[in-house]
């Protein structure tokens, strides 16, 4: 396909982002889905909220025992530190009337043993609190698990999963950035040396009331059989292919954004 009008080939419509497919990190079991916070159509963006995992309930639970457990550990060592305070007074008290008769030395001992036996509690309270607080952070990133979230700003073109049904290999749902879009050519192996970077070229399909324009951005690295024309895999080196990407112009962004993955015909100008 080409001449004095140039290179012709076949392409197809993609977002610049290309199509992403949201998933879980749940483990190969898999994780049921509870709620869809979102539509097919819906815009979001990067960072929102998509879904709720059944799991959270549970999760949730897991987090508040866990703060509440640090909570009772921090108001243990509070009442045990003014325990410490009073004890050490007390042990000093008895120290400075030990050379009173009235004052004896096992009395002085016991108000010693009730100053270490108070630095000891607070010594394992602190620990204990150290190892709660690492495990509360361990229950909330955990619960922040039972969401999956948007990794970029775009549109939600395909839900794959439903509440009530476990999210398998396909996915939770498929999502484009469809503000900017591409054409991708399968351009000839033959026709590849007259194929330039930042070349124009003509978008066309059936159906369409006119052509629109494109720039070539990138030119593949590999020899491939083409996709849109099935031919013979053992056929001749004229059916090898190598992609080459083209940056649609902004005006055929609304107009096309409907048509991901269409089937169009590219012509790049000489």
């Amino acid at each position: 396909m080409h001449g004095n009008h140039g290179v012709g080939a076949l392409g197809r419509i993609e977002p610049r982002s290309r199509v992403i497919k949201i998933s879980h990190n749940a483990g190969p079991e898999g994780a049921r889905v509870q709620q869809l916070l979102i539509q097919e159509g819906d815009l979001v963006i990067s960072g929102d909220k998509l879904a709720v995992l059944s799991d959270d309930l549970k999760r949730k639970a897991e987090v508040g025992a866990a703060r509440t457990f640090v909570t009772m550990l921090e108001a243990q060592l509070k009442a045990e530190k003014y325990s410490l305070t009073f004890n050490r007074r007390e042990f000093k008290r008895y120290q400075s009337l030990q050379q009173d008769v009235a004052t004896s030395e096992s009395q002085t001992d016991s108000k010693r043993l009730a100053l270490q036996q108070s630095e000891t509690t607070i010594e394992r309270l602190s620990a204990e609190i150290a190892n709660a607080r690492f495990k509360q952070k361990i229950a909330e990133a955990e619960l922040d698990n039972a969401f999956i979230y948007a990794p970029i700003t775009g549109t939600v073109l395909k839900i794959l999963t439903r509440p009530g049904e476990r999210i398998k290999e396909n996915g939770l749902l498929e999502m484009a950035d469809l503000s900017q879009l591409d054409v991708v050519a399968e351009v000839y192996e033959v026709d590849l040396l007259q194929i330039k970077t930042g070349q124009q070229a003509l978008i066309s399909a059936t159906g369409w009331q006119r052509a629109y324009q494109a720039q070539v951005g990138e030119i593949g690295f590999q020899v491939k059989k083409n996709d849109l024309n099935d031919t013979d895999p053992l056929a001749d080196t004229d059916n090898r292919i190598v992609e080459v990407r083209l940056t649609l112009e902004a005006e055929a962004v609304d107009v096309l954004r409907h048509q991901i993955f269409r089937q169009v015909k590219v012509r790049f100008l000489p």
